[in-house]
């Protein structure tokens, strides 16, 4: 029975983006070597929930399944490509969402049923935390490719690992749907009438 498990919220593209995504990984390691996320699959990365208390979290994650189904399936679309700056020493490249009015006010509504506090810009990484050195070989490469792609999201993805466990991977929990069929508003969401969970909150990237 595992003790403590770390959960990830995420949300993830079409096959067709997460090929595209690990073609242009391979490239980037074929110029710069390996480096952290090579190997990880495209995602836009929503909420960590660290080290929880398996049979205390599990109920609560299955709990949000009645106010995600409140939200519709949202249509996003790839634009290009942009980079976050860590510091002075290192950057992380990724692929941009385009922000509309719609996709704006559709996160915010994710982000309040969800109790998310802290969320940065959705965006899918191609390379995390990567050296300036490294970047200033890369970048010009991403700087002048043009890629536009749209796909939809029909559903919040959970995913589980054992916190303790020696090299533990990523593993499906449990699939939470947007099933909404309600035109969308820009009026102000709802307060959400769910508590929120004691969780330590991580940026993947």
């Amino acid at each position: 029975m595992k003790g403590y498990t770390d959960f990830l919220m995420l949300l993830s593209p079409s096959d067709k983006v997460k090929a595209v995504v690990s073609t242009h990984k391979c490239q980037a390691a074929n110029i710069i070597g390996n480096y952290e996320s090579m190997h990880s699959t495209a995602h836009i990365s929503i909420k960590m929930l660290h080290q929880q208390k398996t049979f205390l979290t599990e109920p609560g994650i299955l709990a949000f399944r009645k106010r995600l189904c409140l939200i519709p399936p949202i249509t996003l679309s790839v634009d290009g490509f942009d980079y976050f700056n860590h510091g002075e020493e290192f950057k992380t490249i990724y692929a941009r969402i385009r922000s509309t009015p719609e996709t704006t006010h559709w996160f915010k509504m994710l982000k309040q049923h969800l109790h998310v506090k802290e969320f940065m810009v959705p965006h899918i990484t191609i390379c995390r935390n990567i050296p300036v050195a490294d970047f200033d070989k890369l970048w010009p490469h991403f700087k002048a490719m043009e890629w536009k792609e749209t796909f939809t999201v029909n559903a919040l993805t959970v995913l589980q690992r054992e916190t303790f466990a020696s090299f533990a991977k990523w593993e499906p929990f449990t699939e939470l749907p947007f099933e909404s069929k309600t035109q969308y508003s820009l009026a102000r969401p709802k307060p959400s009438l769910l508590k929120p969970m004691n969780s330590q909150q991580i940026n993947l990237f």
